[in-house]
């Protein structure tokens, strides 16, 4: 489940509080990110994607920088609804190379991730 962004922030506090309790805990991510980075309180199990970091972050800009340009309300709205739809592409990749990556598959169903 895609959790880059903010909802990141979120729930890296409640892995850190996982690891503190004596879990062992796994964040499987794609190579290319906004916020999810390794840390001592997880494992990284990261996996590639067709996309970079260039473009991900130029849509995440394209996509907040709709909001300050000028135009009508629907013509703001329907840029709005392009961008999401492009960052909803990088998340579908995302999820579709995840589990199209048999070794990483392999890996979790051996831990009984």
């Amino acid at each position: 489940v895609w959790v880059d962004g903010s909802p990141w922030f979120s729930i890296r506090e409640g892995l850190h509080m996982l690891q503190k309790k004596g879990h062992e805990v796994v964040v499987v991510a794609p190579e290319v990110s906004l916020h999810v980075k390794s840390s001592e309180n997880f494992v990284m199990k990261m996996h590639p994607v067709p996309y970079t970091q260039e473009e991900m972050d130029s849509a995440f800009k394209a996509f907040f920088n709709t909001a300050f340009e000028d135009g009508s309300f629907f013509e703001r709205f329907f840029k709005v609804v392009e961008a999401t739809k492009r960052l909803t592409d990088f998340w579908f990749s995302s999820c579709s190379h995840l589990l199209q990556n048999k070794e990483l598959i392999r890996y979790l169903e051996e831990s009984k991730f």
